[in-house]
């Protein structure tokens, strides 16, 4: 019966949604309720359930018959009524759920996926938000696709190396293409909003990809950009990029496996944030330039402090060149706080600012919100220039 199903909608819609049978309740019957069921329909079915003594009818006065005012009943007849519009007591279905997502926070390890369910998903579930409002006929399809996410969750939880996106899919979910179609939208979310290793959570100019890539998701083989000369050990043998004058990339089984090795000659490293001005800067002596593209994944940070730490004993210089907006400032402090500590600006300054002010480009107003928030202090006259400006200028200007 349609009526039955506006009675419950509302009734899980109220306070009284978990189990709660003491006292009455009422109904009231809107013209929009007989446009979903059609007037004769619902005034046939509230009769057919007043003559089984489930519920009192309460017609308009002086429309006895022709139109309801509202329909009063009793709330410990709510179970005959799910009983009878064959759907599952939403305090069912949200216990079900509960029970579920415990069972999977206690084995999580991560903690933004424990927090997401602590913070987020637990208090919802206690208020009686379901993972969705399950209808009839849709509760164990709705319950699927929860066990579904969640295992999505548990794959997540279990990875600590890059896996191909597709991979990652078949093997946890058994398909190869249902993280990218029904799940990587919602999980990229809860990765802006509890990932640690996601840039200044909501406000993050980190694309798309490059949470995947925090999260160990790639979609494609990690590389790293590399030019002038570093010593390295691979299964036994020694490598020295400084033979490539032009550069060279290590793969991510590469940097995985790479042992780092002495490298005395190393007293600068320069990271850039764009592929033309990597490829365009000249190799110099001594100085280690690597292309950044944006975030370092995990992968890339592991080795890339490695590599910090083995120059411990050593002068060294930390350099980060980007573009001249609100992304390039996020991507020094991201290197500055996770990587190189020593880290400093080049080639991002007042001076360069003027320069280049010519191929400046208008901030977006949502932008330049977020950037009216942002503190960096080795960039504040940088950011400044751009507040007052309203420009922001792309390190490909350089060229």
């Amino acid at each position: 019966m349609k009526l039955l199903d506006l009675i419950i909608d509302q009734y899980e819609r109220s306070s009284k949604w978990n189990n709660e049978t003491s006292g009455n309740a009422s109904f009231r019957i809107e013209e929009k309720h007989y446009k979903i069921v059609g007037k004769a329909t619902l005034i046939d079915e509230a009769k057919e359930l007043e003559c089984s003594e489930l519920l009192k009818i309460r017609w308009v006065k002086g429309y006895y018959n022709v139109d309801i005012e509202k329909v009063e009943y009793p709330l410990s007849n709510m179970t005959y009524f799910y009983q009878m519009s064959r759907r599952k007591p939403k305090y069912i279905s949200v216990a079900e759920q509960k029970d579920m997502v415990m069972k999977y926070y206690h084995i999580f390890k991560k903690s933004w996926i424990r927090n997401y369910i602590k913070l987020e998903v637990l208090p919802k579930l206690e208020k009686g938000d379901c993972h969705k409002n399950l209808k009839k006929g849709d509760c164990e399809n709705d319950l699927e696709k929860m066990k579904q996410f969640y295992q999505c969750l548990y794959g997540l939880d279990q990875l600590e190396s890059p896996m191909f996106k597709r991979v990652f899919s078949k093997r946890y979910l058994n398909n190869s293409k249902v993280f990218e179609k029904e799940l990587q939208k919602k999980i990229i979310s809860i990765a802006r909003k509890y990932a640690d290793s996601v840039e200044e959570a909501m406000d993050s100019s980190m694309e798309d990809s490059d949470i995947l890539n925090q999260l160990y998701i790639e979609e494609y083989s990690q590389e790293l950009n590399i030019k002038g000369k570093l010593r390295i050990e691979v299964e036994g043998s020694v490598i020295d990029t400084g033979c490539f004058p032009y550069g060279t990339v290590l793969n991510s089984q590469t940097i995985k496996n790479a042992i780092i090795l002495d490298n005395p000659q190393i007293t600068k490293i320069l990271t850039i944030e764009n592929k033309a001005n990597f490829t365009a800067e000249p190799m110099e002596e001594g100085t280690l330039i690597i292309f950044s593209h944006g975030y370092f994944s995990p992968l890339e940070r592991k080795f890339l402090k490695e590599l910090a730490d083995s120059l411990l004993e050593q002068p060294v210089t930390y350099l980060h060149s980007g573009d001249l907006d609100f992304g390039g400032v996020c991507i020094f402090r991201y290197i500055k706080n996770r990587i190189f500590p020593q880290l400093k600006p080049y080639r991002m300054d007042k001076d360069t600012f003027e320069k280049y002010k010519n191929y400046g480009e208008p901030i977006e107003t949502a932008t330049l919100e977020k950037l009216n928030k942002l503190k960096e202090p080795m960039l504040q006259e940088l950011i400044n220039l751009i507040i007052e400006t309203g420009l922001v200028i792309e390190q490909e200007a350089y060229l």
